[in-house]
């Protein structure tokens, strides 16, 4: 009997998100949320144009940037989207290289 090493192979973007059209979930989620809050404030064609900008603009500025980059961006904006992230760094408020 002999080890069969092609059965034992973890393909390398198992984990990679699934997207939602051509967008990452975050991303989506982001202009989505413009959407909505331009919708509610009765501002819908700003809503869109953020919206759409968010998508457009994601494309351009994610070329050659590292998986999980959109993530600390918003975190270090202050919003928690990600629990991994609040348990294994400090507050993005509380930063320790300005004293």
């Amino acid at each position: 009997m002999s080890f069969d090493a092609q059965s034992h192979i973890v393909p390398q973007k198992l984990e990679d998100p699934i997207p939602v059209l051509f967008w990452t979930p975050t991303e989506f989620t982001l202009a989505l949320s413009f959407m909505g809050f331009g919708l509610i404030m009765d501002l819908w064609p700003v809503g869109m144009a953020l919206a759409t900008a968010v998508l457009l603009g994601s494309r351009y500025l994610s070329r050659g940037a590292k998986r999980g980059a959109v993530q600390h961006l918003l975190y270090s904006l202050g919003l928690r989207i990600d629990n991994a992230l609040t348990t294994q760094f400090p507050p993005a408020w509380t930063n320790d290289f300005i004293h």
